[in-house]
């Protein structure tokens, strides 16, 4: 029969019981003695009678007397001081089990409060994502046995960590292959597709090739350009730089991103003179480009493309705002989503990366948007005063 060793609660009752028990027999011993003393005493107390036997008629009887009167003294004294010492040897030894049973408190709670503190620091660890974190298996059976198991978890955490990891790196480089070769599929059929006429024409009919070489020319320039587009997207992602903060006029700044599409789109431009930010200029541009571009992507030719910056106590808000086709519901909620896009062409990177710009600068973008009512995107940062 294999028997379990005993837990911590059973050696502290043994020991209790070893101090209890020990004490009272000390105490029962002392009082034994004590009590013997006593009734020896009390044997020579026999002051009555022995007075009663005595006449005082002569020397001797006085001499009988006062012996009498010597031994009652001397047996008085001894219950004095036989009850003196009871009295002491009993606080002694209740001095000493408290003592001993505050020495026993402190050492048992040392032993216990600094495995506990040890694992609550792990689990701190744990919390914090660091699973590789182990714990001595040291101290009494119950906390060995606690550490054991919590290394175990620990263990386990750490490699289904690795697993997953692993198992994200994967699909991460699935999806992006995946978008990559889509993406690079679509400008490179057009280019395809021209250079396949060309080769027909100039099978065919070599004189007639000039009328479209032009043109095939200008698609496989365009679609090149798509391309570096689409790897300069992939880039920007992929690398976003720490912020390196200045002092900014976004009113300035705004001005002199929107005449770049001034001349082929209708933007209806409404600015806060004289306000200033701590931004990233390269983020800025950036961010106010993408929006920009996705709103110009929303809207129907010359439709109006309002920007506005207004301030709200310590904020400055930017506004642009579009009527164009407007966003589902469904689709809102996973607009700075990566890669996600409702666009015959894009990546759906370039809301994400608006989104990453702006959290790296301390900035805030939301958007509202209605079905047919168009879009608004609007990006809070706090201004200096």
């Amino acid at each position: 029969m294999k028997f379990s060793r005993p837990g911590i609660r059973t050696w502290i009752l043994l020991l209790y019981l070893f101090v209890s028990i020990g004490s009272l027999l000390v105490l029962n011993n002392v009082f034994q003695t004590n009590q013997k003393q006593i009734q020896e005493a009390m044997n020579h107390l026999e002051l009555g009678d022995d007075l009663r036997q005595v006449k005082l008629y002569s020397h001797a009887d006085s001499l009988k007397v006062s012996a009498i009167m010597k031994t009652y003294g001397e047996a008085k004294s001894i219950i004095h001081l036989s009850l003196s010492e009871s009295r002491f040897y009993v606080a002694l030894t209740l001095f000493f089990i408290i003592l001993a049973s505050s020495l026993i408190f402190i050492v048992v709670l040392s032993r216990i409060s600094k495995p506990l503190r040890e694992l609550k620091n792990a689990t701190d660890q744990i919390r914090l994502g660091n699973f590789s974190v182990h714990l001595p298996e040291t101290g009494i059976h119950e906390m060995k046995l606690l550490k054991n198991s919590f290394n175990v978890m620990s263990r386990e955490l750490e490699a289904i960590q690795k697993r997953l990891l692993v198992a994200e790196k994967e699909m991460i480089w699935k999806e992006l292959s995946r978008i990559l070769a889509h993406e690079i599929k679509n400008p490179l059929t057009p280019i395809q597709l021209a250079v396949q006429r060309l080769e027909e024409r100039l099978a065919t009919d070599p004189d007639s090739t000039p009328l479209i070489l032009n043109e095939s020319l200008e698609i496989i320039k365009q679609e090149i350009e798509n391309l570096k587009l689409l790897a300069q997207d992939f880039s920007s992602f992929a690398k976003i730089s720490k912020a390196q903060l200045e002092t900014l006029d976004p009113a300035q700044s705004i001005m002199d991103i929107s005449r770049s599409y001034a001349a082929d789109y209708n933007l209806q431009l409404n600015l806060l003179p004289n306000q200033k930010i701590n931004f990233d200029k390269t983020h800025f541009y950036q961010i106010i480009t993408n929006v920009l571009q996705n709103a110009m992507d929303a809207s129907e030719a010359n439709q109006p493309i309002y920007v506005t910056l207004n301030r709200d106590k310590s904020y400055l808000i930017i506004s642009i705002k579009d009527q164009g086709v407007g966003i589902e519901g469904e689709d809102l909620l996973r607009i700075f989503e990566p890669y996600f896009t409702r666009k015959n062409k894009g990546t759906g990177l370039g809301l994400a990366l608006v989104k990453k710009l702006c959290e790296a600068n301390s900035a805030i973008v939301r958007v509202k948007s209605k079905p047919g009512e168009g879009s608004e995107f609007t990006i809070i940062v706090e201004a200096l005063d």
